[in-house]
């Protein structure tokens, strides 16, 4: 939203306001100190507005103004249904939960038939040997430790690098306690199930494996091997669908506010330390993902325009 100049009088505010918005310029106007300011909201239409506004000052009577009243109407109009059509997909955590439609998405029913199968043979993460530590990015005995440092082996990342490549994803399978799991599972069916309805089953499964990869690399290497949890692919999720809504409403992938302000507080009281040990590095890892695979494809589109028009 950019200032491009002022109005004296608030008829004749509202009447180039129409004007620009006919077309096809979206900018608001706001009473200022010394006038009525104008604001565009496109960047890219800045110059264009400011062109419009000088041409206005110079003629506000000219006909033409005057003329743009209903045709602004008829936009406002256009851009309230779609608002309403919009709003119909946001993604309502408050009122998603056990709906049927939420089982028909085949990856995120999968992870969910997964983490479950595996906090049911791990007891919830109280029995970890032998399926628990088979999962974990990895598990060294201290005496399997004190040997590779004798024999002057690297110890790190020591089975992945030797073949056991799948540890590299499958700690998000691992969780420690029903709290953990149910909390992961609901929010995946919501994130994970809107993004796999909107986008397709190959798009999340794509974001859900660079996500378990980055985090779990991440969380490793800021606290060692023992972690676990869906988290960090959940707060990519989030963080996807927190950029979609922002930056290209018409997708119709988007959070309502409180929805966004619960997740980022409760990004925030894991790393106070109050709620226990918890994996926050993949949390912040797995919301970077997000947010660079939410906003990419818009802030792409955005230069390419404005290197066509330069």
């Amino acid at each position: 939203m950019r200032l491009i100049g002022q109005v004296p009088g608030e008829q004749d505010a509202h009447r180039f306001g129409d004007y620009l918005l006919a077309r096809g310029i979206k900018n608001s106007v706001e009473q200022g100190r010394d006038g009525w300011q104008v604001w565009v909201e496109d960047d890219d239409q800045v110059a264009q507005g400011a062109g419009e506004l000088r041409e206005f000052l110079q003629n506000p009577a000219e006909a033409k103004y005057g003329r743009a009243a209903r045709a602004a109407a008829e936009v406002r109009k256009s851009e309230q249904q779609r608002s309403q059509k919009l709003r119909k997909r946001f993604v309502d955590v408050r009122t998603q939960w056990g709906q049927p439609r939420q089982w028909a998405q085949p990856l995120t029913l999968a992870l969910v038939l997964a983490a479950g199968a595996v906090a049911l043979v791990t007891l919830g993460g109280e029995r970890m040997e032998p399926y628990g530590h088979a999962l974990q990015i990895q598990h060294l005995t201290d005496e399997q430790w004190r040997d590779l440092m004798n024999q002057d082996v690297n110890p790190i990342l020591y089975q992945v690098r030797h073949g056991q490549v799948w540890r590299l994803i499958t700690p998000i399978f691992i969780h420690f306690g029903i709290l953990h799991l149910v909390f992961n599972v609901l929010w995946l069916l919501d994130l994970g199930g809107a993004i796999e309805r909107h986008k397709g089953t190959l798009f999340l499964a794509a974001l859900v494996l660079v996500t378990a990869l980055l985090s779990n690399l991440a969380q490793y290497f800021w606290d060692g091997p023992n972690f676990g949890g869906l988290s960090g692919v959940m707060y990519a999720l989030f963080g996807y669908l927190w950029m979609k809504g922002r930056l290209d409403p018409a997708s119709g992938l988007a959070l309502r506010q409180e929805t966004v302000w619960l997740m980022i507080a409760w990004l925030f009281l894991c790393m106070t330390g109050w709620l226990g040990p918890v994996a926050n590095m993949a949390h912040v890892a797995g919301l970077i993902i997000g947010v660079i695979a939410g906003a990419t494809p818009s802030l792409w589109k955005r230069g390419m325009r404005k290197l066509r028009r330069a």
